[in-house]
Formats: structure tokens, C-alpha cells, sequence
């Protein structure tokens, strides 16, 4: 059976529109529903569109919306796999937005992020590591390369070992200064080239 969502054909699923009105307008304003939802056949979500901080769907589980990071009007999109657990997602809000892909268990993969008000700011891309498939639930990934420019530090690129501890930094300060650092695995310069 497929189901059809603003026009477009949802093959194999359906697209629900959660607090909605029958009507599309009321005193010949449109109405606008907070929340779009499309399940597969088996009911699982697998991809949510919606106006407010949704709820977590880790492990089969639904988690309320406090426990997720990031404002409470913003506008998100959230990926879950063919298990209905959360994959990743985008949320775009007034002072910037955030990509993210997930490992298992909503364990922060990729970060793609954005953030700018009144003239201050920057963007970031953070590469973490795949953590242990044995740890379970609330097992946090290893950072391991982060990348990102902003106006209080320059542009800076950061390798990490296999612990997330900064070993090598590539760096254009503010000052368009740059400097090349090695670390040791307390974080004390070692080599540095400025």
C-alpha cells in the first residue's frame, strides 16, 4: 500500500501528520501542523519532521524531548533505520544548525555544525571514532579529527589518538598566526613549528 505526503508517493509506507487540523484553513489563515511523521509498513518511524525538540528513539526506546541537545523551537529532521532507532539528523535554528550521523546506539559519528550571532561564531565538522560494539547504551565515541573555523580562535585542524586526546594541531589564529603543534598524550607541546 503506498501512501501519498504532500504530493509525493511514500512506496511501501505511510506519512502521518501528527496534531493537525482537517481543515487547511481556518478564517482564511493556513494552519501549519507542528509535526510530520512518516512510518514504514511495520509502523516504525523512519524519518520525523517537526517544529518543536523531539523525543529520542535510542534501542527501542523513546526518550522525552530534555534529553535532546538544542533549543526548543528549532526546526528538526530526524533519520532512524529500519529499526526505528535514530540515525541521525539536521536541525536548523536562528542562530545556526547542526548535521549529524549516528553510530549504533545514537552515538555520535559525524558532526557537521554552524553557529553565528552578532558577528561571532563559526562552523566545525567533528569526526569521531566507532566506539566499542560491546560497551551498550551511554557509550560516548572517541573524538578523533575535528576541523572548524571561528572568530575567537581562526581555523584550526586537530588530530586525535586513539583515546581523543589532541596529538597534532594545525592552526591560523585570529592573528593569521600559524602555528603546527605536536602533543604529547598529556597535551604538552612536544614539537612546534610558528
Amino acid at each position: 500500500m503506498a501512501a501519498t505526503a504532500g504530493g509525493a508517493l511514500l512506496a511501501g509506507g505511510t506519512a502521518a501528520a501528527t496534531e493537525s487540523t482537517v481543515d487547511s484553513t481556518v478564517e482564511g489563515k493556513h494552519q501549519v501542523s507542528p509535526s510530520f511523521t512518516v512510518v514504514d509498513k511495520r509502523g516504525r518511524q523512519r524519518f520525523l519532521l517537526d517544529s518543536r525538540k523531539p523525543p529520542l528513539i535510542i534501542d527501542g526506546q523513546t526518550y522525552p524531548p530534555e534529553r535532546r541537545s538544542g533549543p526548543e523551537n528549532g526546526s528538526y529532521l530526524i533519520f532512524n533505520d529500519e529499526t526505528g532507532d535514530e540515525k541521525g539528523g539536521l536541525l536548523v535554528h536562528p542562530s545556526g544548525g547542526h548535521i549529524a550521523f549516528d553510530y549504533p546506539h545514537a552515538v555520535d559519528g559525524i558532526n557537521l555544525s554552524l553557529s553565528a550571532k552578532d558577528g561571532v561564531g563559526g562552523a566545525g565538522l567533528t569526526i569521531n571514532g566507532i566506539p566499542d560494539p560491546d560497551a551498550g547504551p551511554g557509550v560516548r565515541a572517541t573524538p578523533r579529527a575535528a576541523f572548524g573555523c571561528h572568530t575567537n580562535f581562526g581555523a584550526q585542524l586537530v588530530l586525535c589518538d586513539s583515546q581523543g586526546r589532541p596529538r597534532i594541531v594545525l592552526q591560523v589564529d585570529e592573528n593569521d598566526r600559524p602555528t603546527i603543534k605536536i602533543l604529547d598524550g598529556d597535551g604538552k607541546t612536544v614539537n612546534e613549528l610558528a
